[in-house]
């Protein structure tokens, strides 16, 4: 609307007659209704007074949001960290476990071995009592020991894989509590609410702009109104046909009608304009009076105005409109960051209900380490005991082939001995018939001639050597005695005296007599020897190779 002093309501009044007073008093009438406006006025203003408390609860839902996503973001990363340190502990404790098993199972595997050796090793008959049942090497030892550590082993391990099961138990148990936060934060609505910038400052800056606006809007009604107010003071009737018009409508808002946070220009407008109307309905003197050319520029410019009225109104109504519509979609992100913050409240406190069960999850990793640390060293101790087990059945399965080749060696021996004796004993036969010659021709020739007092020991036969094997007694039976150096066994031609203890010896002797081992069986037995100092020398610990 233009003003009284327009420049354009001035030119265009040259063209344009006068309104007529009828003309008047429906501008004045209309402008009254006009500023009923006040009232979408007051409505914007109630607006933008809720947004501004809006933008207020924005600022703090969204800081509290923010702080307590992030805490709970940093929360959830620590219990992932604590769960991760307890599932390290369980595979490194899985690792070792396996690597355990894998010394165990194979130590094991060596003695079995070993006594499956001694299982399939025949005592040959040589080495054994005449008259014994058959043995092999495992009937001289007792197995007992490697059944009582098999089963001490077995319930170490079965142990363990309790204690790993209770600690996957345990690891379950954190994933669902995890789990279950992380689907509760999953579930939080409008999680995007806090990760672009708020819209309602923006949303605010425009409600206040539509609010300027239609308090401009109404200030320029107002004026229009001020304007008819004093078109009709200086139009002769005009008093009484305006009073007549508006006696019926409803009163126009005064000051104490207005809201006391509204824009201080406007009330001021508007309680000027009560008392402008007030003046008009009263019996007051007529204003000063104008001249013709300005009541003309007057009256051309309130014409023009009146043309723009409803126009205004409706635009105070659209623009009030889409306040209301910004208003509500700042309420929406309010409400949608309320229900937001409303489930990180709950989301915290399910953290809280969570941070409750970590003591247990840390005593469950506590005890796991505990009992791990214990059956380990079970299982390394039962470990050595199995490796000195085969070391000791591997030792008897070398002694017995050390005994084979000692009785191979002793039999050499004895053998190299009878053939000497065999050659001392034709050699004393020899020498004997020698003697016994001598002796005769010197019977023949000098005995008939001597007396038989002279010499008795002339008659006496030569003295008879035979060589004989003995057999030193055993410790429980006394030492031998040392043989004086150059004494034979001699022998006269006295009667052979009857058998007795010696008889009994020599059938003694004849019950443990050097065993006589086929050749095959010796040449076997100094192949494994060679194979199990080979494989030793060669780096292999286990086993009884071969």
């Amino acid at each position: 609307m233009a003003s009284p002093q327009s420049p354009a309501a001035s030119a265009g009044s040259l063209d344009a007659s006068p309104p007529s007073l009828e003309q008047l008093v429906t501008h004045f009438v209309n402008a009254k209704r006009a500023l009923s406006s006040i009232h979408h006025v007051w409505r914007a203003n109630e607006v933008v007074t809720q947004a501004r408390q809006l933008l207020e609860d924005d600022a703090v839902l969204s800081s509290k949001s923010s702080f307590l996503r992030k805490a709970i973001d940093e929360q959830l990363k620590t219990l992932k960290a604590l769960r991760y340190g307890i599932e390290l502990v369980g595979l490194e404790g899985s690792s070792e476990f396996k690597a355990l098993l894998n010394s165990l199972d194979e130590s094991s595997h060596s003695l079995h071995s070993t006594l499956q050796t001694l299982r399939d090793n025949l005592i040959h008959p040589e080495l054994q009592t005449p008259g014994t049942p058959q043995k092999f090497l495992f009937d001289f030892i007792d197995s007992s020991n490697v059944d009582q550590l098999e089963a001490s082993l077995r319930q170490c391990i079965d142990r363990t894989n309790e204690a790993d099961s209770a600690l996957g138990d345990t690891i379950d148990a954190f994933d669902a509590s995890i789990g279950r936060l992380q689907d509760a934060m999953t579930a939080c609505p409008e999680v995007s609410v806090l990760n672009a910038p708020s819209p309602l400052p923006e949303s605010f800056h425009s409600l206040e702009s539509h609010a300027t606006e239609t308090a401009s809007l109404l200030q320029s009604l107002v004026s229009h109104y001020d304007l008819c107010v004093t078109a009709l003071k200086h139009t002769e009737g005009g008093n009484e046909a305006a009073t007549r018009a508006t006696s019926t409508e409803s009163p126009i808002p005064t000051g104490a009608d207005l809201p006391p946070d509204m824009d201080p220009n406007l009330q001021v407008n508007l309680h000027q304009l009560s008392l402008d109307v007030a003046s008009l309905q009263s019996d007051a003197p007529p204003a000063a009076p104008l001249t013709e050319a300005e009541r003309a520029d007057m009256l051309a410019v309130l014409a023009n105005d009146a043309t723009e009225v409803d126009d205004v109104v409706a635009e105070i109504r659209d623009r009030v409109s889409d306040m209301e519509a910004l208003a509500s979609g700042m309420s929406a992100h309010i409400d949608s960051l309320q229900s937001f913050y409303t489930a990180l409240l709950a989301v915290y406190r399910l953290l809280k209900d969570t941070s409750k069960e970590i003591p247990t999850y840390l005593d469950a990793c506590r005890a796991f380490q505990a009992k791990w640390g214990e059956e380990k060293s079970r299982i390394e101790e039962g470990v050595l005991a199995l490796e000195g087990l085969r070391e000791f059945y591997d030792g008897f399965l070398d002694a017995y082939d050390g005994l084979v080749a000692e009785m191979e060696r002793r039999r050499q021996v004895e053998r190299k001995m009878e053939a000497i004796a065999r050659e001392a004993a034709k050699k004393l036969d020899k020498i004997y018939q020698d003697e016994l010659d001598a002796r005769n021709t010197f019977h023949i020739t000098q005995g008939t001639h001597l007396p038989s007092d002279i010499c008795p020991a002339v008659g006496l036969p030569p003295t008879r050597y035979e060589i004989a094997a003995t057999t030193p007694p055993r410790d429980d039976e006394g030492e031998e005695e040392a043989p004086v150096e150059g004494q034979a066994d001699c022998a006269d031609d006295s009667p052979a005296q009857p058998p007795g203890d010696d008889a009994d010896d020599k059938t003694a002797r004849e019950g443990l007599r050097m065993p006589n081992l086929p050749k095959h069986v010796v040449e076997a037995t100094k192949q494994r020897m060679e194979q199990r100092r080979a494989w030793r020398d060669g780096g292999g610990g286990g086993g009884s190779g071969g």
